[in-house]
């Protein structure tokens, strides 16, 4: 892939966030919808079909035009990304560490037209603390989605060394970085190293994270 990135300065060094299925639990808003309007006949619940499926695209009897075209419609709304349910203990966590290894990117292949939307859920998410302020990095409207775990991994590699790192769900981003890339992908709601020659750290929830996170950038050479 070749694109020009235009990506934001990144003043001091740390680490980048994933937004969903990381800090966002938006998988359970589009499985609880889209069971209400497009079906369950597997009669299974919303904590079942994402433990079987974990993406609305694999479950196969959602792939109809009708499905895909409301899909398509909500993901690009701004309105939508303001009611999202939040990750147990995501903010908090975020928070505690962002003392420790400073959040200084949230990179999401999410599209630009809902910055707005998702600058409102990290800074204003109701009766929780707000996440750290940091720029905001979504996947430009001219990538398809297809692409965007490819454009993500093109950033992360642009923005090393001042980005040390990324806390993501999605372990697809490994196939995509080059072998060269010195950054450490720790894999959020994971619980096995993935065989790769990038580094990576499977973390199962956001207390382990946390810890995890610490103990690994507490045995590098400081330069944050």
């Amino acid at each position: 892939m070749s694109v020009d990135l235009k990506l934001p300065k990144i003043e001091r060094s740390g680490i980048a966030l994933d937004i969903d299925e990381t800090l966002s639990f938006t998988i359970r808003y589009w499985v609880t919808e889209m069971q209400k309007l497009f079906g369950n006949p597997e009669d299974l619940s919303v904590e079942d079909m994402i433990a079987k499926y974990r993406y609305t695209q694999n479950v196969p009897y959602w792939q109809s035009p009708e499905a895909l075209s409301w899909a398509e419609h909500h993901r690009n709304s701004n309105d939508i990304q303001t009611k999202l349910p939040l990750i147990p203990y995501a903010d908090i966590y975020v928070n505690k560490l962002h003392k420790i290894v400073p959040i200084v990117a949230y990179i999401s292949i999410r599209p630009d037209t809902v910055l707005v939307g998702t600058k409102q859920w990290l800074l204003n998410y109701p009766d929780t603390y707000p996440f750290p302020k940091a720029p905001i990095i979504c996947r430009p409207k001219d990538i398809p989605v297809e692409q965007g775990t490819e454009w993500k991994a093109r950033v992360l590699e642009e923005l090393y060394p001042k980005v040390r790192g990324i806390i993501d769900d999605n372990q697809s981003i490994l196939n995509f970085l080059k072998k060269d890339y010195h950054g450490v992908i720790f894999l959020f709601n994971h619980t096995k190293v993935i065989n790769s020659p990038i580094k990576n750290i499977p973390c199962k929830d956001w207390p382990a994270t946390y810890e995890l996170v610490k103990k690994y950038f507490s045995n590098l050479p400081s330069t944050i």
